[in-house]
């Protein structure tokens, strides 16, 4: 989609760039192992195959966070939801599971769900929006072993379902025997949209998944919360799928590191990303979704093509030195998407900073 070459004289642009509009500050490898090592108490002690006062008090600490009776850290998302999936099925005596046709587990995963874990995926809604009650009312309940809802929608942009539409999905899953399970890749920004804490956004679920290197700025990792006895299973299954490495502590550290320096901002960042994205959604030659924005992110349209776009990008990096826009994640041969992920580098500046950069930015296009 991006030549070679642009993308090289974009990574270069970034890299002697100042300020940043995407997510946090980015230390090197060896700032953050200093700044892990740093934070790790004498008495502390690595973990040693999923046991150990370290990943058993994280796990604890998350699962309280998300109001779940238990939680088990695990290397990937990419493990993570598939076995919850898997222990649903096994639940039910059923095998098909339905999601978004922009779900990460269809998109982004070689349909491992499938070739894998042995699972019937089915699609349900429509790609541009949320998943919503009618949606789940045009399936067939009796033949279903759990649903996946995502919160926010990072394909469409940040996207969310209204509070009242997930509460109408809760209730028809119950009714239906149908577990509810949440892809929260970036749930840690959906409270400040719903005014709800992240224990009143997962009791609607049966399961939940979260990430740590998103929004958090952790290494890397997920956790999956349930109750005592599902994750008691899980444990079982990741072992099966090699999940359960002799140690994850650096993982694990960092993690910690991030929801105690990140967490405390996404309600800053959500804020921030509605009034930005609302200010740009004014300006001719680029489009915003969701107009308003809804999480701490959301999409620029521009009609470019990607290649073209990159090619823009890095020069307007590489002449002021503000890293305004990342590549084109998508597009065609006329039209290109951005993906703005809002945390403290964006916020470290004024909103009108990066209004007047991303201005001048669509100007230059303009003249040319």
């Amino acid at each position: 989609m991006i030549d070679a070459d642009i993308k090289l004289r974009y990574q270069r642009a970034c890299e002697q760039a100042g300020p940043s509009i995407l997510r946090h500050p980015q230390l090197t490898m060896a700032e953050q192992l200093r700044q892990l090592a740093d934070s790790i108490e004498p008495q502390e002690q690595r973990d040693v195959y999923g046991k150990g006062s370290l990943i058993e008090q994280f796990e604890q600490e998350v699962a309280r966070r998300l109001g779940k009776e238990a939680a088990i850290f695990l290397p990937t998302g990419t493990l993570a939801q598939p076995l919850a999936l898997k222990l649903h099925s096994l639940e039910r005596a059923r095998q098909r599971v339905a999601m978004h046709p922009t779900s990460h587990l269809l998109l982004h995963e070689h349909m491992g769900i499938e070739a894998l874990w042995q699972l019937d995926s089915c699609t349900v809604g429509v790609s541009d929006q949320p998943i919503d009650i009618s949606d789940l009312q045009s399936l067939n309940g009796d033949s279903l072993a759990a649903v996946v809802l995502e919160l926010p929608m990072r394909e469409i942009g940040g996207q969310l379902p209204t509070w009242q539409s997930l509460i109408q999905q809760h209730q028809w899953a119950k009714q239906h025997g149908v577990r509810l399970h949440l892809d929260g890749a970036r749930l840690w920004q959906a409270p400040a949209h719903y005014q709800k804490s992240l224990a009143e956004i997962a009791a609607l679920f049966d399961s939940v998944y979260v990430s740590f290197y998103k929004d958090l700025g952790g290494i890397s990792g997920a956790v999956l919360a349930a109750d005592r006895d599902f994750i008691e299973q899980a444990r079982i299954w990741a072992r099966r799928a090699g999940g359960n490495p002799i140690s994850l502590y650096p993982e694990i550290v960092a993690a910690r590191q991030g929801l105690k320096d990140n967490l405390p901002v996404m309600k800053d960042a959500v804020h921030y990303a509605v009034g930005l994205g609302t200010q740009l959604q004014k300006m001719d030659g680029v489009t915003v979704t969701p107009n308003p924005p809804q999480a701490a992110m959301f999409h620029l349209h521009f009609p470019l093509s990607p290649n073209c776009l990159a090619d823009k990008i890095a020069d307007y990096i590489q002449v002021h030195g503000v890293m305004i826009l990342p590549l084109p994640r998508a597009g065609d041969e006329h039209h290109s998407v951005c993906e703005i992920s809002i945390g403290r580098n964006a916020l470290s500046q004024p909103q009108d900073f990066w209004l007047r950069h991303i201005r001048a930015f669509i100007q230059s296009l303009n003249d040319q």
